[in-house]
């Protein structure tokens, strides 16, 4: 039974990485918050203006996301650099309400707008704006500058320690980590599979089925990207291991087919749930004894009368040991040297949009729009809380893309708001005047919003919230009726910010999600080119994995953008979108193992067959292209001309005298993926009904 939870917990934080960063940031600000209290005792300053400290170190351990640690650590340590000025200008203005809001206003607007450069300029900006907010909740004086630069400077160099130094994330932490978490959504597959022979009729389990394969492969892009960033392992190390890290994915995910088939077998019976406990049980194990456990269940199986269902146990029985083999093969032997001085930052790309069609414009107009519309409406609130307002309206269009995410985005944070104030009166009234327990409560509440961020931004605004409770509890200023306010506040805000998405150069989720199919279909497209290029002019198929990653990066895309259409809309909408994305799932899927099959096939075969294959590949690219504004031909013309290269090349394969080939491997996946471009095709419109798969 504990085993079992373990699992779930490592399912559900691939690489621990959620823990880490929550205890990275809780330790970041414990440590801020430690080295600027006795500082500012002894300083005579107001011990409250460590809280500038404690959001420096929370944002730099969070927002910076630089390509490689070295600038990294450069971001990190510039972080203080915005925080003191906009400390400074809030503080001198602070006496002109009316200059001291409109200032405000053009921090917001450049804050969101100097994302465009790069990586480096996104924590800036928050930090910046932070440190013009922060100023504005505590009401520091001029002669409290120096301190207040000292905390965030302090803020700076603890998260610094504790990302580089403390809990720096080592190559070989990640992969271990990473393989367990790997093994651990393995396990959460099967027993989703378990779930299912047991309650044949639940609609939900096979739904949870669907969803932990969707997971397995959110895990290992996550860990594929992450790869890119250890700077301990040269190229051919990190290829290596993104090879492994598909191994381990397309072994598990192959197992569906056989597991389902089992499943589903009209004299399964009992023995399906049973047959699936057996090999759970030696999961773990070596390959060999896996395959022993598999032989002694089918001739149990076999013996009763069940020669079918033993057949799909030995299927099955063999798709374990091939992942238990890649899974193994993940934790072997590394060869880590020292990578190259990293190249010198990148110039930001121009991608050719101008004026408004610049997303990162768009989106500054909109949140200063949304935060002076919550300038004026918080007033009217609470004169002197209207500032939660503006919080709330900016920082729910941080990491949305349009206005379906945002209204997502916005009702989470008030239904967080809601639960956090009822926990925060409750909290601060037990704990109110013992400032340990203050502290204490303080670096839990960090600790748990920041750990279920990733989870859902309603649980973490409930955090923040109740950590508030405590706050106010330390400054002395703890009433009901502050957080009465702050929950009024986070409504007006989130209100406002609602308002500006949808009528200010607002960017529909539909057309969002439609745009994020086109760029999978171009990646679609340019992999399937691609792949038959290298074939006819090298005779190899070797380098496919970083397009294949460029093609799941957009199939998540795709995913992500959908889920406001398929979480909170009518089900006829909500089951449009699904099957859309489900087919496109279903195409990276193909594509993933054809990738595979074809790095062995293209070896074996004669040039006449290798030429086939290109030509077959390109026919297919083309009718994905056909569902693109870069159409050259028409679909059913690439459909036909696939058609007729597929022919040829399934006689070839029946031509061949020994057992199944790689080349019949390929074969299969080629259907397979031929059938789901022309599935997509008429979900997108672009093929007529009668149009019949390849094969």
């Amino acid at each position: 039974m504990w085993s079992e939870w373990w699992n779930r917990f490592l399912a559900s934080d691939p690489s621990l990485r959620r823990l880490r960063t929550a205890a990275r940031v809780t330790l970041s600000v414990a440590l801020a918050i430690a080295i600027m209290l006795p500082l500012l005792a002894w300083w005579g300053q107001p011990l409250p203006l460590a809280m500038i400290g404690a959001v420096v170190a929370i944002n730099s351990s969070l927002g910076v996301n630089d390509p490689d640690r070295r600038q990294q650590q450069i971001t990190n340590l510039l972080m203080p650099l915005p925080a003191a000025f906009a400390l400074l200008l809030s503080i001198l203005t602070a006496p002109w309400a009316l200059l001291h809001s409109l200032l405000f206003l053009v921090v917001i607007f450049a804050a969101t707008y100097i994302r465009r450069f790069g990586p480096r300029f996104f924590p800036l900006g928050m930090v910046a704006f932070m440190g013009y907010f922060f100023a504005m909740f505590l009401s520091p004086q001029l002669p409290q500058l120096p301190a207040l630069i000292a905390a965030a400077v302090a803020g700076a160099l603890s998260a610094f320690v504790m990302r580089f130094v403390v809990l720096r994330d080592d190559p070989e932490g990640v992969l271990e980590r990473g393989r367990r978490t790997l093994l651990a959504q393995v396990h959460g597959l099967l027993h989703a599979v378990r779930d299912v022979a047991e309650h044949l009729d639940s609609a939900q389990r096979r739904r949870e089925l669907h969803n932990r394969s969707v997971r397995l492969n959110e895990t290992s892009l996550m860990l594929e990207n992450t790869v890119g960033q250890l700077d301990t392992l040269d190229e051919a190390g990190r290829e290596l291991l993104r090879q492994r890290l598909l191994d381990v994915e397309l072994a598990a995910e192959n197992l569906l087919t056989p597991l389902m088939r089992l499943v589903d077998h009209p004299s399964g019976g009992d023995t399906v749930p049973h047959a699936i406990g057996a090999l759970l049980a030696v999961l773990r194990t070596e390959p060999e004894e896996i395959r022993e456990a598999t032989r002694l269940v089918a001739e149990r199986i076999e013996q009763q009368g069940s020669v079918e269902v033993a057949m799909a146990v030995r299927r099955l029985g063999a798709g374990l040991a091939e992942l238990a083999d890649a899974t193994g093969e993940l934790g072997g032997e590394r060869q880590v040297e020292e990578a190259p001085e990293p190249a010198e930052e990148a110039e930001p790309s121009d991608d050719g949009e101008t004026g408004l069609q610049r997303p990162e414009l768009r989106m500054a107009i909109q949140v200063t729009c949304a935060t002076a519309l919550a300038i004026m409406l918080g007033q009217l609130v609470s004169p002197n809380r209207w500032y939660w307002a503006v919080i709330t309206a900016f920082v729910v269009f941080i990491s949305t893309n349009s206005r379906g995410e945002l209204l997502v985005r916005a009702w989470q944070r008030t239904a967080g708001t809601v639960l956090g104030v009822v926990a925060g009166i409750l909290v601060a009234a037990q704990i109110t005047g013992n400032t340990l327990a203050e502290i204490a409560m303080i670096l839990v509440c960090v600790f748990l919003g920041f750990y279920f961020a990733g989870y859902s931004y309603a649980v973490m605004t409930f955090f923040i919230t109740t950590l508030l409770g405590a706050l106010y509890g330390m400054l002395g200023t703890f009433n009901v009726a502050v957080l009465e306010a702050r929950l009024w506040e986070t409504a007006v805000g989130a209100a406002a910010g609602v308002l500006a998405a949808v009528f200010v150069l607002p960017t529909r989720t539909r057309s969002l999600v439609r745009d994020n199919i086109q760029d999978f279909l171009l990646s679609l497209r340019d992999f399937l080119r691609g792949t038959g290029t290298e074939i006819s002019e090298q005779g190899t198929a070797n380098g496919l994995q970083e397009s294949m990653r460029e093609l799941d990066d957009a199939l998540q895309r795709v995913i992500n953008s959908a889920k406001p259409l398929t979480s909170y809309r009518l089900r006829s909408l909500r089951s449009q979108v699904q099957r859309s994305v489900a087919v496109l799932s279903g195409c990276a899927y193909y594509v993933r193992n054809l990738a595979v099959a074809l790095s062995a096939t293209v070896d074996m075969v004669d040039d006449d067959t290798r030429n086939r294959l290109s030509e077959l590949l390109w026919a297919l690219a083309d009718a994905v292209e056909s569902m693109t504004d870069e159409a050259q031909v028409s679909f059913e013309a690439a459909m036909t001309s696939a058609h007729r290269t597929a022919d040829a090349l399934h006689d070839i394969a029946e031509s061949l005298t020994d057992g199944p080939t790689s080349l019949h491997r390929s074969i299969r996946w080629l259907d397979r993926t031929a059938q789901v471009v022309d599935d997509l095709a008429r979900e997108l419109g672009a093929a007529t009904p009668e149009k019949q798969p390849i094969g």
